[in-house]
């Protein structure tokens, strides 16, 4: 079974499949973004978009996708237990969905690194600049509520936007063909020989909207598999989507 989900909405896709108690993979894309999900006699087992599973990275793709394709491949259930049951784990998904909707008003994604001009607490993690993912990493905390918390701070005038990302610490050696990629990368190319992170390569002058593009066509293509990348990718098209805004 496989469409456009113009025809077949993505929620329809998974009734029919959790109807019918079907077993199997479901692959889901919305542009260049790939989300798998794992069925077990109809009921979502397994999530992940790229490498980064469960589902926290279930609930930031769009469960309303404008546009996009999906592919589902059936097999035998696997021995794993449901992530939620069915009509929750829907429920929770949009619920999630419209959070991330609110949250990304101000801040475009949680790789933005975040200034404490009051590092009252809890902003005490944000002193010095951090993205909301390390945050949420020193709070130990899921990333949704270091989300909220960030906005809050922000809203509040606790917190300021730096212009940078926690992608600009990446140091990437480019060892792809040139081939593989679109010409308008040959000469940012020429500078990711590992030497430099992507923030020093910004800083000679790259644009940083071009890095961007880099990132998610060599990622979405699995020319770059870094630790993470599934998370990567996430943050990336979502500051494409306020670029393009």
């Amino acid at each position: 079974m496989e469409g456009d989900l113009k025809v077949f909405p993505l929620t329809e896709v998974l009734e029919l499949i959790h109807a019918h108690r079907r077993s199997g993979v479901l692959e889901v894309r919305e542009g260049v973004l790939p989300l798998t999900l794992r069925f077990a006699a109809g009921e979502v087992v397994g999530a992940s978009i790229l490498d980064w599973e469960g589902l926290e990275a279930l609930f930031t793709f769009p469960l309303h996708p404008k546009e996009g394709a999906f592919r589902f491949q059936p097999g035998p259930p696997a021995g794993e237990r449901p992530l939620m049951p069915f009509a929750n784990l829907l429920g929770e998904w949009a619920r999630v969905n419209d959070e991330w909707d609110r949250f990304r008003a101000l801040i475009d994604s949680p790789s933005r690194v975040l200034e404490a001009i009051r590092p009252k607490p809890p902003l005490e993690p944000f002193q010095g600049g951090k993205s909301v993912r390390a945050a949420a990493k020193t709070w130990g905390v899921p990333l949704l509520i270091a989300m909220e918390r960030a906005y809050m701070g922000l809203r509040e005038g606790d917190l300021y936007p730096l212009r940078r990302y926690a992608w600009y610490a990446l140091r990437i050696r480019h060892q792809g063909r040139k081939g593989k990629t679109l010409e308008e990368f040959g000469g940012l190319q020429g500078l990711l020989d590992g030497t430099r992170n992507l923030g020093e390569v910004i800083a000679q002058g790259v644009p940083e909207a071009l890095v961007r593009r880099y990132l998610v066509q060599a990622l979405a293509s699995g020319e770059l598999a870094p630790p993470g990348r599934g998370w990567l990718l996430r943050d990336l098209t979502w500051e494409m989507e306020k670029e393009g805004a």
